[in-house]
């Protein structure tokens, strides 16, 4: 079975020129830390993780945080030329996807996308190419690390290998599979020199000692293998061993967790044949028990990170009393995680509280708490609370007398939910469409189906956006709102999703996202849907499927995220489109009012931008203490 990667040329146009710079603080990750690259010459070194950032970290202890996806990372390698990183992205399933980035200029020089999971990720000494190895038969794969043109170095499939090193000429590699085997190849002519078996199954793979023994874990023990020949050296007995790499060093550090300490030991090579047990270097607290995910050591420091984003220093020196590791990064700001427009102010939504503030005044004003809903809605003078992908009961709150109620618990996961007039239209998982009347409470199901994905209230009738593998086989479907009867409308794409439309305009046109997809090909589209003359127009295009865009109208302004990178705002009646540069975090949400838009970003801050403009006015983070902190 040939395996096939496919060039990345999706987005390309939004990556070349998105005009952001990095924020610069000690703000932790917002979720798990998936890895830590070697420090450099100054100690500088890397964190990504499942947020999708990538941060540089300083020996300042400031890192430098720029949102490279909305997917997590797994893999991090640094060119040795400083400036490139190249990033391994992934949703866990079906997409695997290797992009390589400036960091100066924080834009995407290339990406690969790969049928299956990438089990290693590397340059080669020199940084003369790229090492990319895959869960297929085919292997490694090659690319010139400056042009990524994929070239050919070995002249057999290497098969599936879980680590690829080069020495520091380039001319020779070694490489492990976790089937057991290690191999040497010539990387002159492609060829192999010599293969023997090795201990199979070994994760967290590292050499050291000038690539003489090769390092791994399995089953609670660390194993140690000559490299010259796959002897078994030694095995080490360690409890959630966290390997610590550096190949300039003669012996290997590791973390040992064990109840509710941690401790840094050291096995120290011996004459080059052999290693040493392990010595204690330092035992610590800090991190929770079996908390720590990666590890790295500078000149005297051993960094580790942890399953809640935080960074954690450990001097490295001989002692036998528990002493508490340095934690370097903080957790400075509170995640919004909605928005709304409410006339000239916003409301923001935190997992405790509702506040209101706007950007001509900047003033904070606590509006209600919240009890950890994550999405909300306006109704008159209330706010309706409800939660994506849960089944969280509905709650209605009034601020100005603190009176809240539940108005009612969906049967399934919440989809989206919002306003029409006094009737709440929300969608439960992805299989039915229901209506709430707020004057009389009865709560009526519009429709039911399989694959929806959206829907608005048009009038007397209901437009419902989803997957037209599912009956009726269209995209985009009409519901009368009394009889209930069902009616296709004549649209392209394979599903359609993100409706909006504006109810004060007569025959007003429904603007939709389509992803269409054929063979390797795919494309992203947003459309407008005139029900009057039951035709469609396509506005914007995106040669890639993006399936969780957002679309927003405001008067004759339509904005969306296609792409993911950056906001694009067209004008509907000069068809002349802007796009605003982001953020360090990438956009999720936008609303505004007569002057200013409002973004949401991934991160949980606000990007200003003045009507008409594409320059950000100012990021916003809103501080633990309720104001806000503005880069």
């Amino acid at each position: 079975m040939k395996h096939s990667i496919t060039v990345c040329a999706c987005m390309l146009c939004s990556f070349l020129a998105v005009y952001a710079q990095p924020h610069i603080s000690a703000q932790a990750h917002e979720d798990a830390v998936t890895v830590l690259t070697l420090p450099d010459k100054d100690g500088a070194f890397y964190s990504a993780g499942k947020d999708g950032f990538l941060t540089k970290w300083t020996q300042d202890n400031l890192g430098e945080h720029y949102q490279l996806t909305d997917l997590e990372i797994r893999m991090a390698a640094v060119h040795p030329n400083g400036t490139d990183v190249a990033v391994y992205e992934t949703d866990g399933y079906t997409l695997h996807r290797v992009s390589v980035w400036n960091w100066k200029t924080q834009t995407r020089r290339y990406a690969k996308r790969f049928n299956t999971t990438i089990t290693y990720m590397n340059y080669t000494a020199k940084g003369s190419y790229l090492v990319v190895g895959t869960a297929s038969v085919s292997g490694s794969f090659f690319f010139e690390s400056g042009s990524g043109r994929q070239v050919k170095k070995i002249q057999e499939a290497t098969g599936i290998v879980s680590l690829f090193v080069t020495g520091q000429s380039e001319r020779s590699a070694a490489a492990y599979s976790p089937s057991g085997m290690i191999t040497y190849y010539n990387m002159s002519n492609g060829t192999q020199k010599t293969q023997f078996p090795a201990e199979p199954g070994l994760s967290q793979l590292c050499f050291f000692n000038n690539n003489l023994f090769l390092a791994g874990v399995k089953d609670g023990a660390i194993y140690i293998t000559d490299a010259l020949s796959g002897t078994l050296v030694t095995r080490i007995a360690a409890d959630n061993p966290i390997l610590i790499p550096n190949p300039a060093d003669t012996g290997l550090y590791y973390i040992e967790s064990a109840q509710s300490a941690f401790t840094i030991r050291y096995i120290q090579n011996n004459n080059n044949t052999a290693v040493n047990a392990p010595v204690t270097v330092r035992t610590f607290s800090g991190p929770e028990r079996n908390a720590v995910t990666a590890a790295v050591k500078t000149a005297d420091t051993v960094i580790a990170a942890t399953t809640d984003g935080n960074l954690f220093s450990i001097p490295i020196g001989a002692s036998q009393t528990a002493q508490d590791a340095q934690q370097i990064t903080e957790n400075r700001y509170q995640k919004i995680y909605d928005i709304v427009s409410t006339g000239e102010s916003f409301y923001f939504l935190t997992a405790n509280t509702v506040y209101s503030s706007s950007y001509t005044t900047g003033a904070v004003s606590r509006i209600t708490e919240n009890m950890n809903y994550t999405n909300f809605a306006v109704y008159k003078d209330t706010i309706i609370f409800w939660t994506k992908g849960s089944r969280e009961p509905i709650r209605q709150t009034a601020p100005k007398t603190n009176a809240a109620k539940i108005l009612f618990t969906p049967r399934n996961d919440i989809q989206n939910l919002q306003v029409y007039g006094d009737v709440l239209l929300y969608i439960e998982g992805s299989s039915t469409v229901n209506t709430y009347n707020m004057t009389t409470g009865m709560q009526t199901e519009m429709y039911r189906g399989t694959g929806i994905q959206d829907a608005v209230m048009y009038g007397n009738q209901m437009i419902i956006a989803k997957s037209a593998a599912s009956a009726p086989q269209s995209a985009l479907i009409s519901v009368d709102v009394t009889t209930k009867e069902t009616v296709m409308l004549p649209v392209t794409g394979d599903v359609a999703y993100s409706l909006a439309y504006d109810p004060a305009v007569t025959n007003a046109p429904v603007y939709y996202i389509a992803v269409s997809a054929d063979g390797s090909s795919a494309k992203t589209t947003v459309n407008a849907y005139y029900p009057s003359r039951r035709s469609s127009t396509q506005i914007l295009q995106l040669s890639d499927e993006d399936v969780s865009a957002f679309t927003y109208l405001y008067g004759t302004t339509l904005y969306t995220n296609i792409g993911k990178t950056q906001v694009r705002s067209y004008n509907i009646q000069s068809r002349r489109e802007l796009r605003l540069n982001r953020s360090a975090s990438l956009p999720l949400k936008i609303t505004r009012n007569r002057t200013h838009a409002a973004v949401l970003n991934r991160d949980g801050s606000i990007s200003w931008y003045r009507q008409g403009s594409g320059t950000i006015l100012a990021d916003w983070y809103l501080t633990t203490g309720g104001q806000w902190f503005e880069f």
